[in-house]
């Protein structure tokens, strides 16, 4: 009866054990699948590696670096790390807290899980010394930890010989001042870009010039010289962030102090100074127009500005963004040879780039005469408008000083005064010379003032024909003779009356009694005094 009692007693034993097995094992699977760790053995392995080797010596002094000098493999070695991390980090924090702490079997499972943590950590290689014979004489363990793999990343002349070390340093070198070469390139850049993206918006317009003149030294120092720059250390890139800070400074006020302006005329207190010198403006809007006329006309003889993308040859390797640049047409751009002799005679070179045809010497000679006299219009003019400013005088208190200082023509146009832009009377031609390599460039100008008018046309009519000569020779409508007829005339309008002694801003202008383009020659029995007014109705007299 004890013996049939034991017997009951061993089978209930061996089913309670079998089922707590079979628990566990399905708390296992459950947990394992949970932590996506199916594969557990073979992810946390004892060994990742074995090397064998042929002395105890070799034995004794085998460590990581030996290691990875003959695998190479650093990449599967880090690999191996950082997933043994995260699987580590993964027990870790699921045996802190977990939805299966409840279950029958967890803490035996937990136990068994957290076996696992020491091989959840490092890369771990067996060294083993064999000898000839077979013999298994010893064996050592050397790892890799997260630190090590740091360490061999941030030097990796530990794993290489000499000779490759330093190709390396030098690699480094050149990829530093490469990137740092280029860190500059941005900066010109985005000073380009801004003004690329500022400059056609600008309320300022006169201040395009100043901006040019910014961007072309930003060209000129800095796209060869970053270049140039040899080491990552050199005091070079201390002068040129200097002198890229200080153009980004200026060019940075220019579009600021435009922004404020800009602000300032779509307020309202400068829509009541306006509305105020409202009278001003209708009593001199014809003079104003005939102004703009005037200045339009002279526009149409020289041509307008035209837009090109302008950017330093120099710059091989295209760098530097290209910059959107107004130019006159009147620019020739020659050889060093053409360059030096323009220089000695720039009227000549004048007529051989800008005037090649001969056959309209007689049409260019005729707008050259009258160009003579329109400038000396608009000079005129300008001074009685700056007189006419003095009347507004009373209606502009309180305007900030910024705008005046900033913007003193664009604020009386948009009070309604006629402005005559200084680059209306400032034409001029340009000779430009930039060498192969863009490292040499050299530009002159020579002005279109009266007297190089004057040579000009001289030069013009010395290349007519003997018979075409006969006919264009005349006088040319000079300031002295304007100031002669004049005087003769008592500075009183021929046709109306009206006379500066009347109205001291009167614009008085010198007229050809029978028209230039009907054959009327500049001589004085053939000129008469006209006030704007009576010379605006008989017509225009620019030949365009």
């Amino acid at each position: 009866m004890i013996l049939f009692l034991l017997l009951i007693a061993f089978i209930a034993y061996l089913i309670i054990n079998n089922k707590i097995k079979e628990q566990r094992k399905a708390l296992i699977g459950e947990i394992l699948y949970f932590l996506n760790l199916g594969n557990i053995d073979s992810l946390l392995k004892i060994y990742d590696d074995q090397v064998t080797v042929k002395s105890k010596k070799t034995l004794e002094n085998y460590d990581n670096i030996k290691y990875l000098k003959e695998h190479e493999n650093l990449g599967e070695v880090k690999r191996i790390v950082l997933m043994r991390q995260d699987i580590k980090r993964a027990i870790v924090g699921f045996l802190k807290e977990n939805e299966f702490m409840q279950r029958p079997q967890y803490k035996y499972v937990a136990n068994w899980l957290n076996g696992y943590l020491p091989l959840a950590e490092g890369f771990r290689v067996r060294i083993i010394y064999i000898t000839s014979a077979g013999n298994n004489r010893g064996e050592r363990l050397i790892s890799f930890f997260a630190k090590d793999v740091k360490e061999f990343e941030q030097h990796p002349e530990y794993l290489m010989t000499k000779g490759e070390y330093n190709k390396m340093l030098k690699q480094q070198a050149k990829e530093e001042l490469e990137e740092k070469k280029h860190d500059y390139y941005d900066k010109v850049n985005s000073i380009i870009d801004l003004v690329n993206d500022s400059k056609d918006g600008l309320i300022v317009k006169s201040k395009e010039k100043k901006l040019n003149e910014l961007i072309q030294q930003l060209f000129d120092r800095t796209i060869n010289s970053i270049q140039k720059v040899k080491q990552i250390d050199s005091d070079e890139w201390d002068i040129l962030d200097n002198f890229i800070s200080g153009i980004d400074s200026q060019v940075n006020k220019i579009i600021d102090d435009d922004k404020l302006i800009s602000s300032y005329y779509a307020s309202s207190d400068f829509a009541k100074i306006k509305e105020t010198c409202n009278s001003l403006n209708v009593s001199r809007k014809e003079f104003n127009d005939y102004i703009e006329e005037k200045a339009q006309s002279i526009s149409k003889l020289f041509g307008t500005r035209i837009v090109r993308n302008e950017t330093q040859n120099a710059d091989v390797y295209n760098y530097i963004r290209a910059y959107k640049k107004s130019i006159t047409p009147f620019t020739a751009e020659v050889s060093a040879a053409v360059f030096g002799s323009a220089e000695n005679n720039p009227i000549d070179y004048i007529i051989k780039y800008f005037y090649p045809n001969k056959s309209q010497y007689k049409e260019q000679i005729q707008k050259l005469k009258v160009l003579i006299e329109e400038l000396e219009t608009l000079k005129e003019a300008k001074v009685i408008i700056d007189n006419y400013k003095k009347d507004y005088e009373q209606y502009i208190q309180n305007v900030p000083d910024y705008v005046l200082e900033n913007d003193e023509d664009g604020f009386y146009q948009r009070l309604g005064l006629a402005i005559i832009d200084e680059a209306v009377l400032n034409v001029e031609y340009r000779f430009t010379y930039t060498s192969g390599g863009g490292m040499a460039q050299r530009s002159f100008t020579v002005p279109m003032n009266e007297e190089n008018i004057i040579e000009l046309i001289n030069r013009l009519e010395s290349k007519l024909t003997q018979q075409a000569l006969s006919k264009e020779q005349r006088a040319l409508m000079t300031s002295k003779l304007r100031a002669q007829i004049k005087e003769r005339d008592n500075y009183t309008c021929c046709q109306c009356g009206n006379s500066t002694s009347k109205e001291p801003n009167l614009l008085l202008e010198v007229d050809h009694i029978i028209p230039i383009a009907k054959g009327g020659l500049t001589l004085e029995e053939n000129l008469q005094t006209l006030c704007w007014k009576c010379n605006r109705s008989k017509g225009a007299k620019l030949i365009v």
